[in-house]
């Protein structure tokens, strides 16, 4: 389809913009993400950019499968440019340029969810010394912060950090184990492309786009800075009235700043609301007026579209709050005929399930079936020792890969194999566990797997 195709006039003006960096300011409802798709498509169609020197950068999985949708139904498969989130934009260019990083080990290797959960946290749990899981999981939530916020980038960080203790044993068992936390990645990459100016952008890149940049923090804001600095041409989009997400350390400011940090910027502002009624723009309006921070813009509803009906209900708390709310849930569904799955409820902050308990018990006893997102197939053991499998299959030195099979069939090794390596100052997979002559086998149930790797003793294990 052509690129400006059934554009308003400001979507159209936005989407055609190249030559210096722009702000798509763009409320909700206004076309945000069809404006980035149109410019995706201008820059393909009308200036001749191959896609690969294109990168689109979202802020989760699911808004960069959505773009990447959108975007194939207009340009065709064979013309997508880089889509991903800022997490696995760092990780692509950090695998890209491994060779020459030493700040990390290698070779890069994620952990997951799982073995974050139960293999690292229950081993610093027990290495430090802390009560419970909850601790442990507090302090790796503040390091996470830190590098957010950059906070970790001061001189005195290690000495002025709550526990430091636990950096140093974090920072054990990462070598140990030759890891890299996600939530480590973007400020990792900005590291590298503070200390490394011979640092080569995968594509490579010529134009940056990034999406929902309200809600990036100090850390990514650097990111993208360093990048730009490149000679990379940034169009970003966002609202700094919909930032949300402060328990990432967002930053709002940088979307406020634009202008500041990039003087070339343009700036465009989409004001026609295709989403929402009268009264409900106008109340959300209200609230955002709120912050006298905001950027002022107009937005508006679409011409002819008729007025909403919006109701603000008060309880005395949060008991008769959540009686309320399965009643409403009820009437829906027993009187307007919707699915328990039609309905959504939002919360602002829900700590320890202090909130969301209430409702669920509420909507149980009105008989409504509430559904809660459960964990992932992957926590299985089983399932758990096959994906361990099948990393060791790629690499076979895989650390992490091999605390798995222990931590599934041998419970409570984990904390002597950290004792081992911190006085030999070798990784997991080069000390012995089992053997006083020094044996490299590991005791998998009276069968033995070795850690080098090797397929006879992996089949014997799996066999096990």
């Amino acid at each position: 389809m052509p690129w400006n195709d059934g554009l308003l006039e400001g979507q159209r003006v936005a989407a055609a913009h190249t030559g210096s960096p722009a702000r798509l300011l763009a409320g909700p409802g206004t076309g945000k993400t069809l404006t980035l798709t149109r410019h995706v498509c201008f820059l393909i169609a009308e200036k001749g950019i191959s896609p690969n020197k294109i990168q689109v950068v979202t802020f989760t999985r699911a808004a960069a499968q959505e773009l990447r949708v959108r975007i194939t139904n207009a340009v065709g498969a064979g013309q997508i440019p880089h889509i991903s989130t800022l997490h696995a934009f760092a990780l692509r260019q950090l695998i890209g340029n491994e060779a020459g990083i030493t700040s990390l080990p290698r070779p890069l290797r994620i952990a997951d969810d799982w073995e974050e959960h139960s293999l690292i946290l229950e081993d610093l749990k027990s290495q430090v010394g802390l009560p419970s899981i909850t601790h442990t999981q507090d302090l790796l939530s503040r390091m996470s912060a830190d590098w957010q916020s950059l906070t970790a980038d001061e001189h005195d960080w290690e000495r002025r950090f709550p526990h430091p203790q636990f950096l140093g044993a974090w920072q054990e068992h990462r070598s140990i184990y030759g890891y890299t936390l996600r939530a480590e990645l973007v400020y990792r990459f900005k590291k590298v492309l503070e200390q490394r100016g011979d640092f080569r952008l995968k594509g490579p890149i010529e134009y940056l786009m990034v999406d929902e940049y309200q809600d990036l923090n100090r850390c990514d804001l650097a990111v993208v800075q360093h990048i730009v600095h490149k000679g990379v041409e940034v169009f970003i989009a966002g609202d700094d009235d919909q930032s949300i997400y402060g328990f990432r350390k967002a930053h709002p400011a940088g979307i406020r700043r634009f202008p500041v940090d990039y003087p070339s910027a343009v700036s465009h502002v989409l004001e026609v609301c295709k989403r929402c009624d009268r009264q409900i723009l106008e109340i959300g309006l209200f609230v955002a007026e709120q912050d006298i921070h905001r950027i002022p813009k107009i937005i508006r509803t679409e011409t002819g579209r008729p007025d909403g009906d919006v109701q603000i209900l008060r309880f005395r708390d949060q008991i008769a709050e959540a009686f309320n709310i399965a009643s409403i849930c009820q009437y829906l569904v027993q009187e307007e005929q919707l699915q328990p799955s039609d309905i959504l409820i939002l919360l602002r902050s829900d700590h320890n399930a202090v909130f969301s308990k209430q409702i669920t018990d509420a909507l149980t006893r009105k008989g409504i079936v509430v559904n809660e997102s459960g964990g992932s197939v992957f926590d299985d053991d089983g399932l758990r020792a096959l994906l361990a499998f099948m990393r060791l299959v790629i690499n076979k030195n895989d650390s992490l890969s091999w605390r798995t099979l222990l931590k599934v069939w041998v419970e409570g090794i984990g904390t002597m194999s950290i004792r081992i390596s911190s006085r030999t100052g070798r990784n997991f997979c080069s000390i012995s566990h089992a053997s006083p002559q020094g044996s490299r086998s590991y005791p998998f149930k009276n069968k033995g797997a070795s850690c080098d790797g090797d397929r006879q003793s992996a089949d014997s294990a799996a066999r096990h």
